[in-house]
């Protein structure tokens, strides 16, 4: 058996239908989890695709991929996930982070981390059962006595240990090159022993902008829609010293073009300005014996699961292809 879990991610900028059936083929193929991305002014509202999906759905795990906390307070938040993990039968995972454009398509900004954690601990508390002192007041919501795992999203050295001090579980997104990630682990660990926790004991899933079909060229082309989101947040969030300075300067040209109303698009004009070299250190895009070499490269370094965005405009294929060449073949 593998050991390795494979999730799928989707951006909904498609019918709420069409989303729903994307969960259904991600359970029919075996995939681990479906998350939907939550970004109110650019898709559709993920809680109803999450929902929607658990009635349609008996297996799969169901994430919101990620919640950012700005824009909902931290009782409705734990009231709505209650609610999918009851409908769920138990298969609710809360993906939960600061913001990006979300928050930013909004005029707000993404959370300070001394909030986020206050917010993190008080939905947690929430989701139990518990009475939960907030803002200055106590807050109980005594009909749930749930444990739904919150998984934080992160990308930069304080957000990765915070998350490795208080997050039941990490999706970090940090690129494809393998320095990239041991700057993620090592972050995640230092995090993990300062609260005293064992890190092995920490779910960690690596987000990842992937693309693999039998035309190399054409699988390239398709993910740079939602590369695009991925290379502006390692070029924000990753430490300077992982980057050597032709790459540094590429992702700097590329940031300052970017777009969030076209956020995730794959016909967005700053897609462009993925360069080669951007993409190979951001995603994993090209055939499937280009690909599994790389997603077993990282595998081997302790990560346990890995979660791709399917946004191409026809994600159907790359799904199945995935699924069905990839998914087999790596294993720890």
């Amino acid at each position: 058996m593998s050991g390795v879990e494979f999730h799928l991610g989707i951006l909904p900028n498609r019918s709420l239908p069409e989303c729903v059936r994307l969960g259904q083929l991600a359970e029919e193929l075996g995939y681990a989890g479906f998350w939907v991305a939550d970004s109110h002014s650019v898709f559709r509202d993920a809680y109803m695709v999450l929902s929607n999906t658990a009635v349609a759905t008996s297996r799969i795990k169901l994430a919101s991929g990620v919640t950012p906390t700005p824009t909902r307070h931290p009782a409705a938040l734990a009231n709505a996930w209650a609610t999918l993990q009851e409908l769920s039968g138990g298969r609710a995972m809360l993906g939960l982070g600061v913001g990006d454009s979300a928050v930013r398509n909004l005029g707000l900004k993404p959370e300070k981390l001394a909030v986020f954690e206050k917010k993190l601990t008080t939905i947690r508390a929430l989701i139990r059962g518990e009475a939960v002192e907030y803002d200055g007041h106590e807050l109980r919501m005594p009909w749930s006595d749930y444990d739904v795992p919150i998984i934080m999203a992160c990308s930069g050295p304080k957000s990765l240990q915070l998350g490795g001090r208080i997050a039941d579980g990490i999706l970090f997104q940090v690129g494809s090159d393998p320095a990239f990630v041991r700057y993620a682990l090592d972050n995640i660990r230092r995090g993990a022993e300062e609260a005293g926790r064992n890190f092995d004991d920490l779910k960690l899933i690596m987000r990842i902008a992937c693309s693999v079909g039998a035309d190399r060229d054409a699988a390239r082309e398709a993910v740079k829609g939602y590369a695009s989101v991925a290379a502006g947040t390692t070029f924000t969030t990753v430490s300077r010293e992982y980057f050597d300075d032709d790459l540094y300067e590429e992702l700097a040209r590329f940031k300052a073009e970017y777009n969030y109303q076209e956020h995730g698009s794959s016909d967005a004009k700053h897609k462009e300005l993925l360069t080669d070299r951007i993409l190979d250190a951001i995603a994993i895009a090209g055939t499937p014996e280009e690909a599994i070499p790389r997603f077993q490269a990282i595998a081997d370094m302790g990560v346990d699961g890995f979660c791709w965005t399917a946004g191409m405009p026809e994600p159907e294929p790359f799904i199945r292809n995935f699924a069905e060449k990839v998914m087999p073949a790596v294993r720890r």
